[in-house]
């Protein structure tokens, strides 16, 4: 079914099934809203808003936690930082960025949150800021910390996960990228991985665990149904 808002630029996490569709724009004005998504009655609910409004954020889930990181709010990149908690359904406040950062990319890694890129102009001005690094977030002392350069400034940039290393692909920097890059948390450092064959700015990237791909072909391959499946 539709979400009960019209939402573009909006962040989504998952938690133990539900889908948090949060923040964005209507069309007509910036949201705090938050939407959850109940898979198993396929039914859309409103859950607590959050303090800011927001658009193009950044969200991720650490600690069983979903964080709402950064984006705009029609004046400005956002440096706010706020964590949902689906047990008490309340944000709270965390420490802000140490730079404003719309159209930030943001996931979780070894225990860390790391938001990476954006941009800092506001509406007025004309000449967009976008920046070239990232900042890591450790929650247990509640602190953003700089970490090294990109290949170059970059927003609306897509990022995932995968085996302990961060990968961000496309982007805009004004003009849209097919450059992906691949960072070591371990080692601070960014390398160069092969280009898209497709430039993309704002686009949605995931990893689907191998678990989670066998058990899939496992399914099919023992089935009697007569469907076919592709990966």
């Amino acid at each position: 079914p539709p979400m009960l808002t019209n939402r573009h630029g909006l962040g989504v996490g998952c938690i133990g099934g539900p889908l948090y569709a949060i923040g964005g724009h209507d069309g007509w004005s910036f949201l705090n809203t938050v939407e959850r998504f109940d898979p198993e009655n396929c039914v859309w609910s409103y859950v607590s808003s959050m303090a800011n409004v927001r658009c193009s954020l950044g969200v991720a889930v650490l600690e069983n936690r979903i964080y709402a990181v950064g984006g705009r709010d029609g004046a400005a990149g956002l440096r706010e930082t706020e964590s949902y908690d689906p047990h008490t359904n309340r944000w709270s406040p965390c420490a802000p960025m140490q730079k404003r950062r719309g159209g930030v990319a943001v996931t979780a890694c070894n225990g860390f949150l790391f938001a990476i890129g954006g941009h800092e102009s506001s509406a007025t001005n004309k000449c967009t800021v976008r920046h070239d690094d990232g900042e890591r977030y450790d929650s247990r002392c509640d602190q953003w910390t700089l970490i090294t350069s990109l290949n170059r400034p970059k927003e609306a940039l897509a990022i995932t996960t995968v085996s302990d290393k961060l990968y961000i692909v496309g982007g805009f920097d004004g003009k849209v990228l097919d450059e992906v890059e691949q960072y070591d948390p371990e080692l601070d450092q960014w390398i160069k991985c092969p280009t898209l064959g497709t430039k993309r700015a704002g686009a949605c990237l995931i990893h689907v665990p191998n678990s989670i791909r066998q058990s899939s072909s496992s399914t099919s391959s023992s089935s009697s149904s007569s469907h076919s499946f592709s990966s």
